[in-house]
């Protein structure tokens, strides 16, 4: 068996894997989403075991072919790592320190990998300059990047609790009725909500508490989610609905990341 054998169901593998995680997490599919994540991680990681044996058999390539495909293959992966770095850097800004961090490690590695194979005569300098080159690093990562982070992250909590108390103190709602996302309410099939038909009076509210080990979202039906959208509600996390802002009397309402869960909420 030659490398290219291995290679090529490996870049397969690794490419399907790669595009359904990325369906999976865009949001563009609203059915299967976790399974179709469980699957496609599982898919690329078989591609890529696949694929580091082809890249790795016998030392480096050695075909032309086989080069080419792994140059074009680990250049797509970087690519479609990057792109995605970008898309959720909005959503988690340390994913570019993690991408430092990946590539502090992976540039040595390489380089000491590629001189012990080619026999280079300075192979103990380089990895003692390395060596050198990363408690130096670690120290000052210690010293000037632990201690400053804590502060400015103490200062966006405080922020971010500030900002929700004002969001909150618009309308106090006394007595909100009650709500809960079940546990297993992600498997299909299971109970959804308790109580799944809501009553509210005009004047209340409700409050839905996630007590399932997976987010989901409280949305309106009719309108995909014009009237009242809760946005991701994290595992332990709630949702406050003012129905004072309800111009009808009924309401459907789903869950976008699990469609087949539905609830009701009738106001008056």
């Amino acid at each position: 068996m030659t490398d290219w054998d291995l290679i090529t169901p490996g870049i397969g593998l690794t490419s399907i894997g790669i595009v359904g995680v990325g369906i999976s997490l865009s949001g563009i599919a609203h059915t299967f989403t976790e399974g179709m994540h469980a699957v496609s991680l599982l898919t690329m990681f078989i591609g890529l075991i696949f694929l580091a044996s082809g890249i790795f058999k016998d030392g480096f390539p050695t075909s032309g072919r086989a080069k080419s495909a792994t140059f074009i293959t680990l250049g797509f992966l970087v690519t479609f790592g990057f792109a995605a770095a970008i898309t959720i850097s909005t959503r988690i800004p340390s994913i570019f320190a993690y991408i430092g961090l990946m590539l502090i490690i992976s540039i040595p590695a390489t380089i000491l990998t590629v001189a012990s194979y080619k026999r280079t005569p300075y192979f103990k300098a380089i990895a003692v300059i390395f060596v050198i080159a990363a408690v130096v690093g670690g120290s000052t990562f210690y010293v000037f990047g632990l201690v400053a982070p804590k502060a400015q992250q103490e200062e966006n909590i405080e922020n971010t609790a500030t900002k929700r108390n004002e969001t909150t103190s618009v309308r106090n709602i006394t007595n909100p009725v009650k709500a809960s996302i079940l546990p297993g309410a992600s498997a299909q099939g299971n109970p959804s909500f308790e109580p799944n038909d809501i009553k509210v009076p005009k004047d209340g509210g409700i409050i839905w508490s996630n007590n399932d080990n997976v987010p989901h979202t409280i949305t309106s039906s009719i309108d995909d989610g014009k009237t009242f959208d809760s946005k991701i509600i994290k595992p332990k996390g709630t949702f406050i609905l003012d129905a004072s802002k309800l111009k009808e009397p009924n309401y459907d309402y789903f869950c976008t990341i699990h469609p087949y869960m539905k609830g009701k909420i009738t106001v008056g």
